[in-house]
């Protein structure tokens, strides 16, 4: 086959996997600076397709995994979900994948500056169908979150 269309027929194979969505929703709108909040982020993977759990049920699988992207901001703790039995076609073993909707229960430190901050998360993830895997990719979710001064009651 020659170079062009073996590159064509991989971009579309690329794009025949949507991506997944996402949203992020804080426990509060307003929290003091320099302090935890708790947050929800639900990603919706679509049917037919599924993403490797987080930690993964063997060492070649790329997880799903959340960091923070917004500066000042830190990752604390990321409550991955367990995943569903599925046996990629050649496999002798099931992978732990998710499917559908799945919530990840967050809890992010927040920056010590007050301001109202459209906090970033970035999500990485490789998806696969019943047959095949597509490469890697990664996302942002965003929602706003006000901060306050630091030791400040809300």
């Amino acid at each position: 086959m020659p170079i062009l269309p073996a590159i064509a027929l991989l971009a579309a194979l690329a794009q025949s996997a949507a991506a997944p969505t996402a949203t992020l929703k804080f426990a509060k709108d307003k929290v003091p600076g320099d302090s935890v909040v708790k947050a929800i982020l639900t990603v919706t993977f679509a049917e037919g397709l599924h993403g490797y759990q987080n930690p993964p049920s063997d060492q070649y699988q790329i997880p799903l995994v959340v960091k923070v992207s917004e500066k000042g901001f830190t990752l604390v703790k990321a409550e991955y979900p367990k995943g569903v039995d599925f046996t990629m076609p050649g496999e002798a073993k099931p992978a732990k994948v998710y499917e559908g909707a799945i919530t990840i229960p967050l809890e992010i430190k927040t920056n010590k500056k007050p301001g109202t901050y459209n906090v970033n998360l970035r999500v990485e993830y490789q998806q696969c169908n019943a047959n095949s895997c597509f490469p890697p990719g990664a996302f942002t979710v965003k929602a706003k979150l006000a901060v306050t001064k630091p030791g400040k009651k809300v």
